[in-house]
């Protein structure tokens, strides 16, 4: 018979968890002793794994720091045995990382760079800058000039008549390829605004799919300690069955639990495998090995009011410099439509020879279109309508924006509180009860179901705080990146 004395292996620490590093350092550092009473011969491995339980964390709690501070890099070691796990999660600078089956191992900013350079619809932004670019050289370009031949009078007398040839050229005047240049010009700037928003498109989609599929590794991780668990108490039920120390039914219950854990396992691997396919399509190159990921799902993370947001969203936003950019176009647009009345000039010079009479002759023509009848009035009243156009977009952005802001000012104020509720009073918590309820277990004052339930509400609320904390990434990263998400569908329109 053995005797477990728990105290030496459990050290609790004021507003934290069980530091506990799995069932093989358990044992290998279980102080045991004689014991005269044959009840405690299977009841120990019971309170060791209740014990196990309590390591099962979600992740560290949250840092929080002021907003806008640069997000560096995570510079991470590989971090190997249960040692470099308790460290971090005592809150020490060493990030938690989260392992897939690749031995590749991949942060943020790698993954940000990869998409920069390879995201297809960076490449349709940057090709249609260049096309814009390529309209604004045409338009300031001069007219070519046009050389012919020309023969009149032939048959007189006999003769040839006039031989010659001639050379035309179309002179633009009231600067209207300058101001064609112009207004083209700022298409191209229009071109690099939109250009600018698919970037931050492209980065905030990595950011967000990068933190929810390491959300979604620690889930797995989480669910397989709980499978691991969940057998060594169905093993331990069974031989206190065989004692007839407890009832069948708490060994039924037990297998219950089991099973129930391969299933969240399973169920958290499969979207592990959605999570790494969708990060890879995100970055650019569906092929991609994505392989396991290093970072930090709190770090980083802004800490703001709404009136920080909304300077954030609404200062430089892309597209509201794009249809400023749009307004300042059809301004001079309008010039260009009314300077398009002032006629150009007509110029040909010719020069040819008279068979009839021997002598060489040179003809000049210059002609200029009689603005009358058409004075451009159509092509004017268009380019002011989209003036009007232009400006009641802005206005319309404005407002979208702003109403934009708020629903993602509450999506992170909710996060927010929630997860820092869930960091400072929920987990401990939780950590406390199952606490009391495994030493009531031990001293018998608490039944098999009350812990079975306890250990069920404990793995529950570290599954919430991971659902909460991967909110709050995925609003901070909405919210710095001015609402600019989903590049593909963006391109698209």
């Amino acid at each position: 018979m053995w005797q477990v004395d728990v105290s030496a292996v459990m050290p609790w620490k004021p507003g934290g968890s069980w530091e506990l590093d799995g069932a093989v350092r358990i044992l290998a550092i279980l102080r045991a002793k004689q014991a005269d009473n044959d009840d405690v011969q299977y009841s120990c491995w019971i309170i060791v794994l209740m014990g196990l339980v309590s390591s099962l964390e979600a992740a560290e709690p949250l840092r929080w720091r002021p907003r806008r501070e640069p997000e560096t890099p995570v510079s991470v070691s590989p971090i190997d045995g249960p040692t470099s796990r308790a460290k971090a999660r005592s809150g020490s600078n060493v990030p938690v990382v989260f392992r897939s089956g690749s031995t590749a191992a991949r942060t943020v900013v790698e993954l940000e760079t990869m998409a920069l350079e390879q995201h297809p619809s960076l490449g349709i932004a940057k090709a249609s800058v260049e096309a814009e670019r390529g309209r604004q050289r045409q338009a300031g370009l001069f007219p070519n000039p046009v050389i012919g031949y020309r023969g009149d009078e032939m048959g007189n007398r006999g003769t040839p008549g006039m031989q010659g040839g001639f050379i035309r050229q179309r002179i633009v005047m009231g600067n209207k390829l300058s101001l064609a240049a112009d207004v083209a010009g700022r298409r191209v700037l229009e071109r690099q605004y939109q250009a600018e928003a698919i970037r931050k498109r492209v980065v905030s989609d990595v950011r967000v799919q990068f933190y929810e599929t390491l959300v979604v590794q620690q889930r797995v991780e989480l669910a397989a300690q709980l499978v691991r668990l969940g057998d060594e108490l169905a093993r331990a039920t069974a031989k206190l069955v065989e004692g007839e120390q407890v009832a069948a039914n708490s060994l039924l219950q037990a297998e219950i639990e089991a099973e129930q854990a391969r299933t969240l396992l399973e169920n958290a691997r499969n979207e592990l495998v959605e999570a790494t396919r969708k990060l890879a399509a995100t970055v650019g190159d569906v092929s991609l090995d994505v392989g396991r990921l290093e970072g930090n799902v709190t770090s980083g993370m802004s800490d703001m009011d709404w009136d920080d947001c909304r300077r954030l969203i609404l200062e430089k936003h892309p597209q509201r410099q794009a249809a400023r950019a749009r307004v300042a176009t059809t301004e001079l647009a309008i010039l260009r439509a009314r300077r398009q009345v002032v006629p150009d000039l007509d110029v040909r010079v010719g020069i040819g020879h008279m068979y009839s009479t021997g002598s060489d002759v040179t003809g000049v023509m210059v002609g200029v279109p009689l603005p009358i009848f058409d004075r451009n009035q159509g092509n004017v009243a268009r380019a002011e309508a989209e003036l009007v156009q232009a400006r009641y977009e802005l206005e319309r952005l404005d407002v979208d924006l702003f109403h934009r802001a708020a629903t993602a000012f509450r999506k992170y104020a909710n996060a927010r509180q929630q997860a820092r509720r869930y960091a400072e009073q929920i987990l401990p918590r939780a950590s406390k009860s199952l606490e009391l309820v495994r030493n009531g277990y031990r001293q018998g004052q608490v039944r098999y179901l009350v812990l079975l339930t306890t250990q069920r509400k404990y793995v529950e609320v570290n599954l919430s705080y991971l659902e909460s904390i991967r909110r709050l990434r995925e609003a901070v990263t909405i919210i710095e990146s001015q609402l600019l998400t989903g590049a593909a569908v963006s391109v698209r329109r």
